[in-house]
């Protein structure tokens, strides 16, 4: 115990002696310019490398692979007119493409049974029994049930019916008028002609081989 403190005194006078001799090397440093090396800022670490830009289409969609075959063509046609018309009927009127058929099929006629519907607005029979169901409720067809023509389900404008269905059928007149605009009378009857032509291979196209 009695040789502990002349040891921590011996010490601590060697760290007062190099105390002086520290500080004269900080100074000298401070004088040539140079930092301490505990200073020195690490350089921050260089970032991801930006992405590269997204390269175009290799072709146009007009002349993709898919839309060199005239069946796919037309469909895509068909859905952008089907989705546009959709949209503007269910905004402006409240009905689906669907309801705007049966009601289009069932026109100024006094009545037309669910069959005649279905065919006259391309719809399959259960489609068009929604439909009207849907426009019934809305009280825009009546829906009789008959003892005549094989006591099918006949079904006719109401008179708010008739008035919605002319307001439909002026609004279709409009669209079709801004989708022919480019188009002389004589181009718009070739293009009808060409159309049912179309149409009349359906079935030779679907056919099995």
């Amino acid at each position: 115990m009695t040789t502990a403190k002349p040891r921590a005194a011996k010490a601590a006078g060697t760290a007062r002696a190099t105390a002086p001799a520290r500080r004269r090397v900080a100074k000298s440093a401070g004088k040539s310019g140079a930092k301490p090396a505990a200073t020195t800022a690490a350089t921050p670490a260089a970032g991801p490398p930006p992405r590269a830009e997204r390269p175009p289409a290799p072709v146009p969609g007009t002349e993709a692979e898919v839309n060199r075959y005239l069946a796919a063509y037309i469909m895509g046609v068909a859905n952008r007119l089907a989705n546009g018309a959709s949209n503007h009927y269910r905004k402006r009127f409240g009905m689906g493409m669907s309801e705007w058929r049966a009601m289009m099929a069932i026109g100024t006629s006094s009545h037309r049974i669910v069959r005649e519907v279905a065919e006259m607005a391309d719809l399959d029979y259960a489609a068009a029994s929604k439909s009207l169901k849907v426009l019934a409720e809305r009280g825009l067809v009546e829906i009789e049930q008959t003892q005549r023509r094989g006591r099918a389900a006949i079904a006719s404008l109401t008179p708010e019916g008739l008035e919605v269905y002319r307001k439909l059928r002026e609004s279709a007149r409009k669209r079709q008028a801004r989708l022919l605009a480019t188009f002389s009378a004589e181009e718009v009857q070739t293009l009808w002609a060409l159309l049912r032509r179309i149409e009349a291979q359906v079935p030779q196209m679907n056919a099995e081989p």
